[in-house]
């Protein structure tokens, strides 16, 4: 049995610390989560935290507690999964902020504390290519030109590459987990499943070219631990889940649901000029576009595939049949969102 040790977990009341947590208290009762929140409301507010043992809970920012290390008393570990997700070029100041300087605070907290960092950064920092049959594992470079203009993965590259310069500095011993789209059951937040529920609805307004990857986040939560716990880990982990066309990804969202797809397919371009067009009239009559942002047009007309040298045998992980996610994500969305109770499935 492993002895007691208690570690400290940003993003918690996320979709993934919600689902580290519990796994954590379901198979790990000698390891105490230590939530950081914003403020107490943050976490009581959400339902399935009255079941997760959580006897100590700190609030405060990352800065706060970077610069106060006293003030959470002595800890073994931090997963650092909290970031900003936004992918729209307006606005998104607050994403570099947040993304980068929030994990250079956790840099210098594990410094000061003398733990391991894990820290979950995104597959998209350097797994995004142009055509299919393109891969990129641990040893890659950053898909710098790709990513450049687009804020969130521009955001965690920088925050990738920041965070390791200051770890070496500080002699912290830093684990990236790089894990591609999460999907699963129990997105309370409604956020990581945003694209399917859209598609559920109705919503989404035509399917273009272009690639998907996307991992249990079940499992990922597994490997995190491992991460945490293993004598020797790597430096870096990818967490390799399903590469798919985005054509093959909705049907899989067909095969559980019986929603049919949109019917318009569009190429690329187009899309992307409607995306422009779309998104330019609705900043100025201060309203939402029914397309995606351009951003996001832009990302999903790419291929985005990582493979992992090490996860398997160091972590122990293993990615479960992409249509059981699926399955599992439908079926816990139709259960859970108000606008998707009268599905029948």
């Amino acid at each position: 049995m492993i002895e007691h040790k208690r570690f400290l977990i940003t993003g918690a009341t996320g979709f993934l610390g919600r689902h580290l947590i519990e796994y954590l208290h379901k198979d790990y009762p000698n390891i105490q989560s230590i939530p950081l929140v914003r403020d107490n409301k943050t976490w009581d507010e959400q339902d399935w935290t009255q079941a997760v043992r959580c006897d100590e809970i700190i609030t405060g920012s990352f800065s706060d507690i970077s610069q106060s290390p006293d003030s959470i008393g002595q800890i073994n570990g931090i997963f650092h999964l909290a970031a900003l997700v936004h992918h729209s070029r307006s606005h998104c100041e607050d994403v570099y902020k947040t993304n980068i300087e929030g994990t250079l605070d956790m840099v210098r907290l594990a410094a000061a504390k003398k733990c391991r960092l894990v820290y979950v950064s995104t597959s998209g920092t350097v797994g995004v290519f142009d055509s299919r049959n393109e891969w990129a594992d641990e040893h890659s470079p950053y898909q710098e030109n790709q990513i450049k203009r687009w804020p969130y993965y521009d955001s965690k590259l920088k925050a990738e590459r920041e965070a390791r310069k200051l770890a070496n500095k500080l002699g912290v011993e830093l684990v990236i987990i790089r894990p591609p789209v999460l999907l699963g059951p129990g997105d309370h937040r409604f956020r990581s499943t945003g694209n399917i529920i859209r598609y559920l609805r109705g919503a989404l307004p035509f399917l273009i070219n272009g690639g998907m990857h996307f991992v249990d986040i079940r499992d990922a939560s597994s490997a995190l631990v491992s991460a945490m716990l293993h004598p020797e880990p790597k430096p870096v982990y990818h967490l390799s889940g399903v590469a798919c066309s985005i054509d093959n990804f909705f049907k899989m969202v067909e095969n559980s649901s019986g929603v049919k797809p949109p019917r318009f397919h569009l190429p690329h371009p187009l899309a992307l000029l409607l995306a422009n067009i779309f998104s330019s009239a609705a900043g100025l009559m201060n309203a939402k576009s029914p397309i995606p942002d351009p951003v996001v047009i832009e990302m999903a007309g790419k291929y985005w595939d990582i493979r992992s040298r090490y996860a398997a045998k160091d972590l122990g992980f293993f990615n479960r049949n992409g249509q059981e996610t699926i399955n599992d994500t439908v079926s816990w969305l139709i259960k859970n969102h108000d606008k998707l109770k009268s599905l029948k499935v």
